[in-house]
C-alpha cells in the first residue's frame, strides 16, 4: 500500500513540472489586474497555452526564487533597475486618474485644495508607479505643500479603489483600468495631463534564461496582435 502511494506522489510530483512547461506564468502589479486577466484569457482562447498571472506590488515581485515566473508586466521604469528582463515589449501607455468619492465632485486638480477634500488617498510613491506619478504631479502643479496633511499613502491602486467605495477618502489617485471600474460606484473622474508625470509604459519582460520556451515566445507573439491590442485600449493603455 505505502509503495503504490509513493508511486503515484512521484508521478504526481513528476507531472507538475511537465504541465508548468506547456504554460506560462506571469507577474504583473496589482493596479492592472483586469487587463492583465483579459489579455491572458485571449491568448488561452486563441492559442489552447495555459495562462496564470500572479499580482501583487512589483518591488516585492520574486521572480529569481519562483523559476515558474518566465513574464513580468509593469511600468518599464521599475522593471529595467530589476536587471530581469531578456526583452521588452511595450503594451501601452499608462494614465493617472484622479477619482472622487461618491459624495464630492472635482473639475480641476486644483479643487483638492478646497475644504471639501480632507482625505485623498495616493499608492505608495516607492512601491507603486501611479503613486510615484502623483507626488510628481503634485510637486509639479504646486499642491504638494497644500496637501500634506491630507493625503493617505497606501500600498497599491486597487486600496485606493477600497477607500474610495467605501467613503474613508474623499479622492484618490488611481490608474485609468481603475478608474474605469470605478464608474458608477464613485464620484466623478479627472484624467490628469501626461504632462504632470513623468511618461508610464506599460512593458511586458521576458526573464532571462525564460524566454525561449514555446509558451513565452507565443505570447510575446500574441501581444502584437489586433486581439490583444483591443484588449488593452478597452481597459485605457
Amino acid at each position: 500500500m505505502f509503495r503504490r502511494l509513493f508511486l503515484c506522489c512521484a508521478a504526481l510530483a513528476l507531472a507538475v513540472p511537465a504541465m508548468a512547461a506547456d504554460g506560462v506564468l506571469v507577474a504583473a502589479g496589482a493596479g492592472y489586474r483586469k487587463p492583465v486577466l483579459e489579455l491572458l484569457q485571449a491568448f488561452t482562447s486563441a492559442t489552447g497555452i495555459k495562462a496564470e498571472a500572479s499580482f501583487g506590488n512589483m518591488k516585492q515581485v520574486q521572480a529569481q526564487q519562483n523559476p515558474d515566473i518566465s513574464v513580468l508586466i509593469g511600468d518599464r521604469a521599475f522593471l529595467e533597475p530589476m536587471q530581469l528582463a531578456q526583452t521588452f515589449e511595450r503594451l501601452g501607455r499608462g494614465q493617472l486618474v484622479l477619482v472622487a468619492s461618491k459624495a464630492h465632485a472635482l473639475k480641476d486638480l486644483a479643487d483638492l485644495s478646497q475644504p471639501q477634500f480632507q482625505r485623498i488617498a495616493v499608492p505608495d510613491r516607492n512601491k507603486a508607479v501611479y503613486g510615484k506619478a502623483a507626488f510628481t504631479c503634485l510637486e509639479r502643479s504646486g499642491l504638494a505643500a497644500a496637501l500634506q496633511g491630507k493625503l493617505l499613502e497606501v500600498s497599491t491602486v486597487p486600496q485606493v479603489s477600497a477607500y474610495l467605495l467605501t467613503e474613508h477618502v474623499d479622492a484618490g489617485f488611481v490608474n485609468a483600468t481603475e478608474a474605469q471600474s470605478l464608474q458608477g460606484k464613485a464620484g466623478t473622474s479627472l484624467t490628469i495631463a501626461q504632462d504632470c508625470y513623468d511618461p508610464i509604459e506599460l512593458s511586458m519582460a521576458a526573464i532571462h534564461g525564460r524566454a525561449d520556451n514555446a509558451a513565452t515566445q507565443a505570447l510575446l507573439a500574441f501581444i502584437a496582435t489586433p486581439q490583444a491590442r483591443a484588449v488593452m485600449q478597452r481597459h485605457g493603455l
